[in-house]
């Protein structure tokens, strides 16, 4: 009994001074193994601790909650503005390929002229790729 006590200990100890060598080859890369190499010089490194083991599961506080439903709200308003801007740059690119006279902000009503029609088209063209897209949001 007394050896069969022994040897398990023996074997138990071995294992519990298994080292972790770093050695360069002649190439110059560097080699990490748990075995030495023969014939180069090595270095024995030690092992890292364990990481700590937890037994209960990870709660979250009502304030992590409290964050994620703002975050969520804040995420369903920004897919909204990003939804009307959108609109707005489609409504816009239709008006000024289809008409010459626009409408100003104070009611008046205008003709525009083919150099300004073409950067307002590029403009809408412009809001269209920056809304419309189906890019995840950030």
């Amino acid at each position: 009994m007394r050896i069969l006590l022994f040897t398990t200990m023996m074997i138990l100890a071995s294992t519990a001074f298994a080292g972790l060598y770093k050695w360069v080859d002649d190439e110059g890369n560097v080699h990490y193994s748990q075995k030495p190499p023969e014939n180069k010089p090595y270095k024995t490194i030690k092992a890292p601790p364990p990481a700590p083991q937890t037994s209960k599961p990870v709660e979250f506080s009502e304030e992590e909650s409290d964050i994620e439903k703002t975050i969520k709200a804040e995420t369903a308003k920004n897919q909204k503005l990003r939804e009307e801007n959108c609109a707005i740059g489609k409504n816009n690119l239709k008006s000024y390929q289809t008409f010459r006279r626009i409408r100003s902000k104070d009611g008046s009503v205008r003709v525009i002229d083919d150099k300004e029609r073409k950067e307002q088209i590029e403009s809408a063209k412009q809001l269209i790729r920056d809304f419309c897209g189906k890019r995840p949001l950030p």
